[in-house]
């Protein structure tokens, strides 16, 4: 049977990229147990979870590796997240796409799944669009993305339009949130290292208006910074999140949650809790559009006073917003199951000749 490499942002600590990548091994394991599997991951933090039993962990810098190891109908799987971009690094953009040039020179299958794809430069663009076309097919998680490909002339593979894979990632049985019939519960913010400067008059209205706010981080990049907003805020000590079991406990604890990152977004949906985006990431939007919750950019007019309304109005809404919120959520778990069925039947195609 082919090998399967297995990449993405993996190895690195971020929350949302382990659980993909657990997702994906899980499901390789389940469905092809006899396939061979790799995962390219950044060595300084192996991929999280028991599911990497029974995979190889290859150093994902060592990409001189890969011409030896790939061999004709091979297959490579990109594993959810948002890689193809050069919003944030040129350098990470053209590490991707050397990745899928020498797996396309060795005659390897690729096929990238759950993907958010820009934003993209027009040199990013020019760049990504001849190599994506190299694929045997494209998952996007929200129809930004497909549009994004769609724009970049990238019509050789099967396209295909999802949703996020974490909405079928299998949680812990955990209480869903409900709303508060006591004194209001704590705020919820999952903070980002980066446009300090933005959110800090947010984190001092939303204390000064609502009481205790809840510093989260998903991802140890973001702890000093939050550690050092929490302390000049006046504000309890961040809680850092590195296990989704983690995450779990802190989310039931809260009203709703505010996030600069995608997938707490998503987690904290699973858990029946209202969000609200902030930033600039186009993924986030794109996000928040499917759940039909507001977000904003930083450089939005008067953003301190509409953040503090959409809040105030989670608060006056009671139990009907955290029942739009289940019921959303619902209807897009049912889409990610349908994701994986689809993604099994190409698969199978592939691996097993079916």
């Amino acid at each position: 049977m082919p090998k399967v490499f297995l990449f993405g942002y993996y190895g690195f600590g971020n929350l949302g990229d382990e659980l993909l990548s657990a997702y994906y091994i899980k499901f390789f394991r389940d469905h092809f147990p006899d396939s061979e599997l790799i995962v390219l991951s950044n060595p300084g933090c192996p991929p999280a979870g028991e599911e990497e039993a029974g995979s190889l962990v290859v150093n994902r810098w060592q990409l001189w590796r890969l011409p030896r190891l790939i061999t004709p109908g091979d297959l490579l799987v990109g594993g959810g997240g948002s890689i193809f971009q050069d919003g944030t690094s040129k350098r990470s953009l053209l590490y991707y796409l050397i990745l899928l040039q020498l797996a396309w020179h060795r005659r390897a299958i690729i096929l990238l799944a759950g993907q958010g794809i820009g934003p993209l430069s027009p040199w990013g663009q020019k760049l990504a669009g001849p190599v994506l076309n190299r694929a045997y097919a494209i998952a996007c998680r929200d129809p930004e993305s497909l549009a994004a490909l769609q724009k970049m002339g990238v019509t050789g593979p099967l396209l295909y339009s999802g949703v996020d894979p974490l909405w079928d990632y299998p949680l812990p049985l955990v209480p869903a949130a409900l709303a508060p019939t006591g004194p209001p519960r704590p705020v919820g913010y999952i903070m980002r290292a980066e446009r300090v400067t933005e959110k800090r008059p947010i984190l001092g209205a939303l204390k000064a208006r609502f009481g205790e706010v809840r510093l989260l981080t998903l991802s140890p990049g973001d702890e000093v910074a939050a550690k050092r907003m929490a302390g000049e805020l006046g504000l309890a000590p961040p809680r850092p999140v590195r296990t989704l079991t983690d995450l779990m406990t802190f989310l039931p604890e809260l009203a709703l949650v505010l996030s600069e990152r995608l997938h707490g977004l998503l987690l904290a949906a699973r858990c029946s809790l209202p969000g609200i985006g902030l930033g600039d990431d186009p993924k986030l939007h794109a996000f928040c559009r499917q759940m039909q919750w507001p977000c904003w950019e930083w450089a939005a007019p008067d953003l301190g006073h509409q953040v503090i309304a959409a809040v105030e109005g989670v608060f006056a809404g009671g139990d009907c917003v955290f029942q739009r919120v289940r019921q959303q959520a619902e209807r897009m778990e049912e889409k990610g199951e349908e994701d994986r069925r689809w993604l099994l039947q190409q698969l199978r195609m592939v691996l097993a000749g079916e």
